[in-house]
């Protein structure tokens, strides 16, 4: 009886060989994997908003103050107010999109620690309302991201997403989540419309995301979906979390709950280009708030109970008014008959 075979590589192989070539398979698979997850740990480069910890639109009154860091993620008890490396002028490129899609080169300015833009500002103005994104990009060049000796280009990239509104300011007509500008920032992640409601995420929310609701995201490289992409969500309490798009680059994601205060978040991707062997590595940063009070939460239907038992009130209260006016009718008729009897 001829033993069965399989190929691998295109070469047929017999079964007591099966389990070596699966082992070159897996193996090769987390060299990559690892490539991957190594230049992960040193793609951070994210924009930090300190005091920025409830979901409001900024405004000329209330503008904010956005600063570029990089390297490892600040957690809780590295020093409470700890942030990564400072980020020099001359080393990045940033770009504001508007919400009527119009794109423009951030007013950047070296702050005391590291890059920083204010916005909205005389150098970052603000004509409409709605969602602003703001993104920067940083070209690292030739990094040995695996300890081979072979040097690899790797672009950074950071986004931000931001809620303006100005009195007797009209409204902008294209919002969008992405800025769908393969040259500028070919890889970037964010978040689409409410799951299953259709409804829109209010601009106002910009940049802050709410626990314990999920979301949907998108991975985009060059404009179009990325597959399969691979996405690490960290926050500054140390939760962490990695997810696998779906073949359209989409994924679900329900954020935790810090139960003490807002903390920051980072969306990570990182990708490699085949076709040039280059590393592409987006962040996106938010603010994670608590969840309102369950009786909030549940203000539809509080609301419904509340005016039905409001309803049940009157009716219950007019039908004994009604009552105790018959009652005492009946009973001064009763009298009256009495009365006439005795007579």
């Amino acid at each position: 009886m001829m033993a069965s075979t399989e190929k691998c590589k295109g070469k047929s192989i017999e079964p007591t060989n099966r389990k070596v070539c699966f082992l070159v398979l897996l193996v090769s698979a987390l060299l990559a994997f690892s490539e991957s997850f190594a230049v992960a740990q040193t793609c951070l480069f994210w924009w930090e908003s300190k005091g920025r910890n409830k979901p409001a639109a900024v405004s000329a009154r209330n503008p904010v103050r956005l600063a570029l860091y990089r390297g490892q993620f600040p957690l809780d008890g590295q020093g409470g107010d700890a942030v990564g490396e400072s980020v020099h002028l001359n080393s990045v490129s940033a770009w504001i999109r508007s919400p009527d899609g119009t794109v423009l080169k951030a007013g950047l300015f070296q702050g005391e620690k590291t890059v920083a833009l204010e916005f909205p500002s005389e150098l970052n103005p603000a004509g409409l309302n709605g969602r602003y994104l703001a993104f920067a990009r940083m070209d690292a060049g030739p990094v040995d991201t695996d300890a081979e000796g072979k040097d690899k280009r790797v672009h950074y990239y950071a986004k931000y997403l931001i809620g303006c509104r100005n009195k007797e300011t009209a409204e902008g007509k294209r919002p969008d989540a992405f800025f769908k500008d393969a040259e500028k920032m070919p890889l970037e992640i964010g978040p689409l419309d409410t799951p299953g409601t259709g409804e829109k995420e209010s601009f106002l929310k910009a940049g802050f995301q709410e626990a314990r609701k999920k979301y949907r995201m998108k991975v985009l490289y060059n404009e179009k979906p990325l597959a399969h992409a691979d996405v690490s969500i960290v926050t500054q309490s140390g939760w962490e979390k990695r997810v696998k798009a779906d073949a359209e680059g989409t994924f679900l994601i329900t954020p935790i709950e810090n139960h003490t205060k807002a903390e920051r978040c980072l969306y990570t991707v990182c990708y490699k280009d085949p076709s040039t062997g280059e590393h592409h590595c987006s962040n996106l940063s938010v603010m994670i708030t608590a969840p309102p009070p369950l009786w909030i939460s549940k203000a539809g239907g509080f609301d419904f109970w509340a005016t039905l038992g409001s309803g049940l009130f009157i009716v219950y209260v007019t039908w004994t008014i009604y009552r105790k006016a018959r009652r005492d009718h009946k009973t001064m008729l009763e009298f009256e008959r009495y009365r006439i009897g005795r007579g």
